[in-house]
């Protein structure tokens, strides 16, 4: 359940959910993607519930020239875009819309659809700055898709022709609402102030599911201030977030209602600790409290619970070249409101609480170091993380639960140098073991077993040209087996390993065209069709990426 620990915020606004549904990244416009800071096993003080693997931050650009791009592919695929942007003055307004599809990689169904999709996302910021100390921003996005998602297979099919169609395909509507007004101003050039004000509807609906239709709505408003004096910075803020799901029954009929508030405060500092900036530390706390709520026909009452969350962190500058880095963590995560609501298959429906599960508790400590030459820069960085209440799915008693004990610790060494003028080379790797310490159900969740679904040894790997016009990259990943997602007593169910290889090359055409910038652009996706999938349990996997595709497309900016 990695999804559920790492807190994921598109231009400061949390994405993820309250349920048990992942954050849907796919639907996020890539042309807008301005950068991605990713924050392993930190962030939990200013990010707090559920960020106990780290964060990942996504911004969004404002575009402030018109870029039109289009593409086509084999299995149909079409992906289309469209941004521009303008500033005058002290106004500026961006706008941005995209559009893909594909008609499904695997073969028709008893009913004749294919695992087809389609997506579409408009996106508007407006930006004003009334002097040189304040500046308010406003972001509205909306994001349509309909997807078809091809049904399990046995082993012996997957390996056969994992195109094949296991049964009928899980048809899948989502629509998304976004929206975010915040207003920041400098009373000095050391202190500032922002207030904000964020929200949310959204409603997804999977078609062939009794209880199908969920529509969810959020509200989100806080405060941050900023002071910053001499090798010194505090940051501190507040908030109060309330998210409600109605759950459908056949689209109609409400069989439950669930509200989550989080209330949260947070102080953190960084500072020097000598003249020359060399070693700095990092320091801070949270107090979080969240309040669960759940209101059906035989459901009325609401549950209360406390997170506490701290962090530090040490850096220390060798030299021009070398910084040695350490970060210890105390991170929690409250129960989302699936796990809360086991499934009565008596009355086959969600009408009663679970008593058991607590909200987890996760210590990690990072060591690392950086080194940085004119030629290439390594890192290398190993983690240790300490878990109590770990919250897991039980496939024996068919409840979510938790796990007293569990921890999790590993190693990653990542590299980028520089081949000469025209080519670079980057090599990734991580080492990951993840176990069960203890547990009163020991037959169900033995001592000293590996935690299933988590791949031991990963390799992402790439190969890059650029060099006048032209840019090209040859990238392999590649993830090893884990045990299947309900092997607990590891009985060897073992899921496939992924693996994939890429080529993607685009040419630019400016010499052609003065006044625009003209780029052609290709890719090739899993280059030799490795077979790819989930697997759940023994004998059953959902394929994915287990064939090759490719598109061609130009894009113009003007």
């Amino acid at each position: 359940n990695g999804y559920q620990n790492i807190v994921i915020n598109v231009d400061g606004y949390r994405i993820n959910n309250i349920d048990m549904a992942p954050s849907f990244l796919g639907t996020i416009n890539t042309n807008d993607i301005d950068r991605i800071e990713i924050l392993k096993g930190s962030g939990s003080v200013v990010h707090g519930d559920g960020s106990n693997a780290g964060s990942i931050n996504i911004y969004t650009k404002n575009h402030n020239k018109t870029r039109i791009s289009s593409a086509y592919g084999n299995y149909g695929q079409k992906n289309h875009s469209f941004n521009t942007g303008k500033k005058i003055d002290n106004f500026s307004i961006s706008f941005s819309s995209s559009y893909e599809s594909n008609d499904g990689y695997s073969q028709k169904d008893s009913r004749g659809n294919k695992d087809k999709s389609k997506s579409s996302n408009q996106t508007i910021k407006f930006s004003y700055e009334p002097d040189n100390y304040s500046q308010v921003n406003f972001k509205y996005s909306n994001t349509e898709s309909n997807s078809l998602f091809p049904a399990a297979l046995t082993r012996l099919q997957f390996n056969k022709d994992p195109s094949r169609s296991g049964g009928q395909y899980n048809e899948f509507d989502y629509n998304d609402d976004i929206w975010g007004l915040d207003y920041i101003t400098h009373f000095s050039d050391n202190f500032s102030v922002k207030v904000y004000h964020q929200g949310q509807r959204k409603k997804y609906d999977a078609r062939d599911y009794a209880t199908n239709l969920r529509k969810t709505s959020a509200i989100v408003n806080g405060l941050e201030l900023d002071y910053s004096g001499k090798g010194f910075n505090l940051t501190s803020g507040m908030s109060i977030s309330e998210r409600e799901l109605n759950a459908y029954r056949n689209s109609q009929t409400l069989v439950n209602q669930a509200n989550k508030q989080n209330e949260a405060i947070y102080l953190q500092a960084k500072h020097s600790l000598d003249d020359d900036n060399k070693l700095s530390v990092t320091y801070g706390a949270r107090s979080e409290r969240v309040i669960t709520k759940f209101n059906n026909t035989s459901i009325n009452t609401d549950q209360s619970d406390r997170l506490s969350m701290f962090e530090t962190g040490l850096n220390y500058i060798v030299n021009n070249q070398v910084n040695l880095f350490s970060n210890f963590s105390k991170s929690m995560q409250s129960q989302d409101i699936d796990r809360m609501l086991p499934y009565n298959f008596l009355s086959r429906d969600y009408d009663t609480l679970n008593p058991k599960i607590k909200p987890m508790q996760s210590r990690t400590i990072n060591l690392g170091l950086n080194y940085i030459d004119q030629k290439q820069k390594l890192k290398i960085s190993t983690f240790y993380a300490d878990l109590d209440n770990e919250i897991v799915y039980n496939p024996t008693s068919f409840q979510n639960e938790n796990i007293d004990r569990t921890n999790k610790y590993g190693y990653e060494v990542f590299l980028m140098r520089k081949l000469n003028d025209k080519f670079n080379l980057k090599f990734n790797y991580s080492y990951t073991i993840a176990k069960i310490l203890n547990d009163t159900d020991s037959t169900t969740f033995p001592s000293g077993k590996l935690l299933p679904g988590v791949p031991k040894n990963a390799i992402n790997t790439s190969i890059n040209y650029d060099y006048k016009n032209l840019s090209a990259s040859l990238n392999h990943v590649w993830r090893d087996r884990s045990y299947s997602f309900e092997d607990f007593n590891n009985n060897n169910y073992k899921a496939p390993s992924f693996e994939s290889t890429s080529i993607f090359v685009k040419y630019k055409l400016n010499k052609y065209f003065i006044d625009k910038n003209l780029n052609i652009f290709g890719s090739i996706n899993n280059v030799f069709k490795q077979k790819n999938g989930v697997q759940i349990y023994d004998n059953v996997i959902y394929p994915f990426n287990f064939t090759r595709t490719w598109f061609i497309g130009m894009e113009v900016e003007i």
